[in-house]
């Protein structure tokens, strides 16, 4: 996984003697679907899965993880778990903004800290930095923002472009013991929409992030154009306002997807807090009941307030039921 432009599919065909041919370049983005490829490291076969990147240039990035969901849930129902989750960025970027970074933060929640040990983060493009250059950059992400991805047991790797330095990645990963990451657990058996999954929920966020910043640079450009002194700049800048118009309207579409209600959350948060599984929970949140349940610190067990439905008692009775429980119903 990774950012568009990031090296995964030239990983890919490098890992497998493939050849170059077809993969992806600057910020064009290749890889549109989940693509698995097969191949043997030693005595172990091996399936290498490439995935778009959130800034795909062909999706939209809802529509990346929905599919990057749809894959792990599948192959989650059939058994197949993960030895390891390659995570790639450019040494070449000179700083950590804007889409790597978000693509890191969706990344960290989709995982969870739990399979935190099972991730590699993947530093390319060494060859386009001078070496003392890429090793302050790769300093700087250690000791910053990949900081606590570390200190929960994800390590990291210089990858050279060639086909030693890809079997060398790989030979780590092919003894490791294989485990799912938290979205498919969120999924699978807590039984969460896409939307409710903390994957899904930073996203939401991130995306609010950028059509806030797109709605100021096109108040902006607005103001520019009202300004503009000749027919050339006005018309240059109702091209970027166009542009700019129609990404910050599908930017509008996918967090109205990803928007749940104040019930949803509530919905949300308790198949997320216990273990029990809830198949039945989204089918009540018709009834217009406020619900919470949070650790109790007078005794070991769990407090649940329910308001306005004798349902929501019996919903919060079923979450706890494992546990002691004292339900408040005014």
């Amino acid at each position: 996984m990774g950012p568009t432009g990031a090296g995964k599919s030239s990983f890919v065909a490098k890992a497998t003697n493939s050849g170059d041919e077809g993969v992806g370049h600057a910020l064009v983005s290749h890889t549109s679907e989940i693509k698995a490829t097969k191949c043997t490291i030693g005595r172990s076969n091996v399936v290498l899965v490439d995935t778009p990147g959130f800034d795909d240039t062909h999706k939209s990035d809802l529509q990346i993880l929905e599919s990057i969901s749809d894959w792990l849930n599948k192959t989650y129902k059939q058994g197949t778990l993960l030895s390891g989750i390659l995570y790639f960025h450019r040494i070449s970027d000179n700083r950590m903004a804007g889409t790597p970074l978000k693509n890191l933060r969706v990344f960290q929640k989709l995982c969870g800290n739990k399979a935190m040990s099972q991730v590699i983060l993947v530093t390319t493009m060494w060859d386009e930095v001078d070496e003392s250059v890429g090793n302050e950059r790769l300093e700087e992400l250690e000791g910053n923002y990949w900081k606590v991805m570390i200190a929960q047991g994800s390590t990291t790797y210089c990858y050279r472009n060639t086909l030693e330095s890809s079997r060398l990645l790989l030979s780590q990963l092919v003894e490791r013991k294989r485990r799912e990451v938290r979205l498919q657990k969120q999924i699978a058996d807590k039984n969460l929409e896409l939307r409710e999954t903390d994957a899904g929920q930073e996203l939401y966020s991130r995306l609010d992030q950028i059509a806030e910043k797109r709605a100021d640079i096109l108040a902006r450009i607005t103001a520019q154009r009202q300004q503009a002194g000749d027919q050339a700049t006005a018309d240059d800048l109702r091209k970027q306002y166009e542009t700019l118009k129609a990404e910050l309207d599908q930017t509008r579409q996918q967090i109205q997807s990803l928007k749940l209600t104040s019930v949803k959350r509530a919905a949300a948060y308790i198949r997320k807090s216990f273990r029990v599984r809830l198949p039945f929970l989204h089918l009540c949140t018709s009834f217009q009941f406020w619900l919470t349940v949070t650790q109790c610190s007078t005794f070991d067990g769990y407090v649940a307030v329910a308001r306005s439905s004798e349902s929501a008692v019996h919903i919060a009775i079923y979450a706890c039921k494992q546990n002691p429980v004292r339900c408040i119903h005014p």
